[in-house]
């Protein structure tokens, strides 16, 4: 079994409208995933409602549960987007073996589209499901929050992964995504604004002598 794997170097809006069904998805999908106005930019047509969410070794959450905690951003943050370095698109459908193969890299040329091991990633496909592709991407998260008087932005270096399933490629919906991060920068300075905010800033000012 081929398994054709397209490789995307550069921010996702560069990925040329010719790209594969995978680095297509994450093209429209990161503006939404980033966008702090979900009336603007909805999130839910790019999960299934069950799709597990894995963010680090937190407990697994669903997309139905998560969305919405994603949609409170904007009140906490006054910019966010992802700045994808590398990003891998793996074609996992049963025909993938049939699909064009002038993808950036493939896998070795001669293996048989008839004999298929099913113990691997090529499982039966279930009812509907013509396309399954498996999405990865290596990107930098940029954080800044509104009460931070100094606007500094929090980088953090991610690597994701989103496991996609349709009927076609304009259907295409994540089934389940994982998080790879070290989320505690982040954390630690909302914390600090959240002290300074709660102590006036830090500042003291002595007594007049």
């Amino acid at each position: 079994m081929n398994t054709a794997v397209t490789i995307h170097h550069g921010p996702y809006e560069t990925i040329p409208p010719t790209a594969s069904p995978g680095l297509l998805f994450l093209q429209r999908f990161l503006p939404a995933a980033d966008s702090l106005n979900p009336n603007n930019h909805s999130i839910h047509p790019f999960f299934t409602p069950n799709a597990p969410i894995l963010i680090g070794s937190n407990p697994p959450t669903t997309a139905t549960d998560a969305i919405p905690l994603l949609q409170v951003r904007g009140r906490h943050l006054a910019h966010f987007r992802h700045e994808v370095h590398l990003a891998w698109d793996m074609d996992l459908s049963r025909e993938s073996g049939n699909e064009d193969t002038t993808a950036t890299t493939t896998a070795a040329a001669g293996a048989s589209t008839v004999a298929r091991d099913e113990t691997t990633l090529y499982a039966p496909l279930t009812s509907g499901v013509q396309l399954k592709r498996t999405v990865m991407f290596e990107a930098t998260s940029e954080t800044v929050f509104k009460n931070d008087p100094d606007e500094f932005p929090v980088k953090l270096r991610e690597f994701n992964i989103l496991d996609l399933e349709g009927g076609c490629v304009d259907d295409l919906q994540i089934v389940e995504m994982r998080v790879f991060m070290d989320a505690r920068p982040v954390q630690a300075h909302a914390a600090r604004l959240h002290m300074e905010s709660a102590f006036g800033g830090g500042a003291t000012q002595e007594a007049p002598g």
